[in-house]
C-alpha cells in the first residue's frame, strides 16, 4: 500500500504543507472574487436583456403593423415582389470583451445592412417604414442574440469558478488543516518525549556522581 510521504511528521513536510495551505486560501479568495465580480456582471447584463427583450418586442409590433399596412395598401403581391429584391443578408462583427479572464462576446449589428434599392414609383410610403421598421427589428434581434450569448457564457463559468472554490474549500483546504493538525501533534509529542528522555539522562548521570 502506497504511503503518502508528505503525511511523514517532518518540520520539512509541516512547512510544505502551510505553503500549500497558504496557496490553497489564496487561490480560494481569488475564485471566490471572481465569482463576485461575474455574478455582478451577469445581474447588469440581465438587466440589459430585459431592456433589449422590451424593444425588440416594440420593434417586431411596429414593423408587423407596418407591412401589415403595406399589404394593404399595395396587396400581398407587389410587396413580395419589392421584398424579393432586398438583400436579406447581414454580416454581424463579433468582437470580444475579457472580465476576470472570461471571454464575452460584443456583438456589432452596426451598419450590417447594405442600402435599400427599389423603385419608389413602385411602391408606397407604409411599404418604407415598415423595411426600415424591419431593419431596426433585425438589428434589435441580433443585439439581442449577442446578450442571451453572454448571459449563458457568465452562467457556465459562474458554475465552473463556484465548483472549483467548493472543492478548495471543501476538501483541499480541509485536506492541509488536517495534515498540519497531524504533523503538530506529532512533532510536539516527539518534542515531549525527547525532553523526557534527556530528564531521565540527566537524572541518571547526576545518580551516577
Amino acid at each position: 500500500m502506497h504511503m503518502d510521504t508528505l503525511n511523514f511528521p517532518t518540520k520539512r513536510n509541516l512547512l510544505l504543507a502551510r505553503q500549500r495551505l497558504a496557496l490553497a486560501r489564496k487561490g480560494y479568495e481569488l475564485l471566490d472574487k471572481k465569482r463576485q465580480v461575474l455574478v455582478n456582471e451577469l445581474a447588469t447584463v440581465q438587466k440589459q436583456a430585459h431592456t433589449a427583450w422590451e424593444a425588440l418586442h416594440t420593434a417586431l409590433d411596429k414593423a408587423n403593423r407596418a407591412l401589415g399596412l403595406a399589404y394593404i395598401e399595395m396587396g400581398g403581391a407587389r410587396v413580395r415582389r419589392v421584398s424579393d429584391g432586398i438583400q436579406k443578408n447581414a454580416s454581424v462583427k463579433v468582437l470580444f470583451r475579457s472580465i476576470m479572464g472570461v471571454e464575452l462576446p460584443l456583438v456589432n449589428s452596426e451598419n450590417t445592412f447594405s442600402s435599400i434599392k427599389y423603385l419608389l414609383h413602385d411602391t408606397t410610403v407604409s411599404l418604407d417604414e415598415a423595411v426600415l421598421a424591419w431593419k431596426k427589428a433585425r438589428q434589435l434581434i441580433i443585439s439581442w442574440a449577442g446578450i442571451e450569448n453572454t448571459i449563458n457564457c457568465l452562467k457556465l463559468h459562474i458554475k465552473k469558478t463556484q465548483k472549483r472554490a467548493n472543492a478548495l474549500g471543501n476538501i483541499t483546504i480541509p485536506l492541509y488543516e488536517a495534515r498540519i493538525k497531524f504533523i503538530e501533534e506529532r512533532l510536539e509529542e516527539r518534542e515531549r518525549d525527547e525532553l523526557a528522555r534527556l530528564k531521565i539522562v540527566k537524572k541518571g548521570g547526576a545518580g551516577a556522581h
